[in-house]
C-alpha cells in the first residue's frame, strides 16, 4: 500500500467518524449538548481512538511480515469463553466463539462492545456446518471507505479447509490455507466483491506439515523444534507448497490452557490466529 493510498483511507475513516458522531449529537435530547457538539466533538474523536477504533489498527494485523524479518512468536491463551492471542503478555486480539457460525474477532478495546454475532467485531471468522470450511474477512473494507463507496463491501483474507488423512495406523488432522495473492510492493491484494472485481483469494496455498507414525510408540509425531512441550491434537505446523523445507506456522501446547504461535511471510497475525482459531475443534 503505497502512502497516498493510505492517506485516503485514513482521510475516509476520520470523514466517517465525523459524521457518524456529528448524526449522534444532533439527535441527543439535550439542547446543552447539541449546541456544544461541535465544540466537544474533537474530544469524542480522541474517545475513540483511545478505545482503539481509529484507522490502521485492524489493518496492522492484516500485513504479513517482511520475507527477511524473522518470525513473530505469539501466544494463546484459552479460556472458558474467549480465545487471547499475546506478545509479550500484551492483548493483541481477543476470539469470542459464536455458536453455530465460527467466532467473532476484536481488538482488546473494543470486544466489551460485542453485540449479535459479528457487531463491534474487527474480523469475522465462520464455518461450515461440518466444521471442514473457514473464511475470515475483516468486517470492512479499507479500499472501498477510501474510495468513498456507498456500498462498503468486507475483504476476503483467507480460506481454510479441514480434512483427515491416514498416516501410518493413525489419522492425521490437516489443513489447507489460500491466501490472497502478494502485489508488488509485497502487500496482499485486496479480495473484495464490492471494489476489487475479485471475490476469490486464488493466491498462495499453504498445508500442513505431515506427522510420522511412529510404530514403537503407536502414534504420530512431530519436531516442533523444541517450541512445544505437551501432546495436543491441535498442534500443527503449516508450510508453503513448493517449500516444504520451512515453516511458515507453528501452534503448540505449552501449558494447560496456553499454546505457542509463532508465524512468518506470508501469514499476516489475524490469519495466523484463524488457523489456529479454526484447530480448536480438532480432538
Amino acid at each position: 500500500m503505497g502512502l497516498m493510498e493510505q492517506q485516503l483511507q485514513d482521510y475516509a475513516w476520520w470523514r466517517s467518524a465525523f459524521n457518524k458522531e456529528k448524526k449522534s449529537q444532533s439527535q441527543s435530547p439535550c439542547k446543552e449538548e447539541r449546541g456544544a457538539s461541535n465544540g466537544c466533538l474533537g474530544f469524542d474523536l480522541a474517545d475513540i481512538l483511545e478505545q482503539g477504533r481509529g484507522p490502521g489498527l485492524a489493518s496492522s494485523f492484516v500485513e504479513a511480515p517482511e520475507p527477511e524479518e524473522k518470525e513473530q512468536q505469539l501466544s494463546v491463551l484459552c479460556e472458558e469463553r474467549r480465545f487471547i492471542l499475546m506478545r509479550d503478555n500484551k492483548t493483541l486480539l481477543v476470539a469470542v466463539p459464536v455458536e453455530g457460525v465460527g467466532f467473532d474477532i476484536f481488538l482488546p478495546k473494543e470486544e466489551g462492545r460485542q453485540g449479535p454475532a459479528g457487531e463491534g467485531a474487527a474480523f469475522l471468522l465462520r464455518c461450515s456446518p461440518k466444521l471442514d470450511s473457514w473464511l475470515l474477512t475483516s468486517a470492512r473494507c479499507e479500499q472501498c471507505e477510501a474510495r468513498g463507496s456507498r456500498q462498503c463491501g468486507t475483504r476476503e483474507l483467507c480460506r481454510m479447509s479441514h480434512y483427515t488423512e491416514r498416516v501410518g495406523e493413525g489419522n492425521a488432522f490437516c489443513m489447507d490455507v489460500e491466501l490472497p495473492e502478494l502485489s508488488e510492493d509485497g502487500r496482499s491484494r485486496v479480495v473484495c466483491s464490492v471494489c476489487s472485481g475479485r471475490e476469490e483469494v486464488a493466491g498462495c496455498v499453504l498445508s500442513t506439515r505431515r506427522p510420522r507414525w511412529n510404530p514403537r510408540q503407536k502414534t504420530l509425531t512431530l519436531d516442533f523444534q523444541g517450541r512445544c512441550s505437551l501432546a495436543s491434537a491441535k498442534n500443527f505446523q503449516l508450510e508453503a507448497e513448493g517449500d516444504a523445507g520451512r515453516v511458515v506456522l507453528l501452534f503448540g501446547k505449552v501449558e494447560k490452557d496456553r499454546f505457542v504461535l509463532d508465524h512468518s511471510h506470508p501469514l499476516g497475525t489475524v490469519q495466523a490466529f484463524a488457523a489456529a482459531l479454526s484447530a480448536s475443534h480438532w480432538k
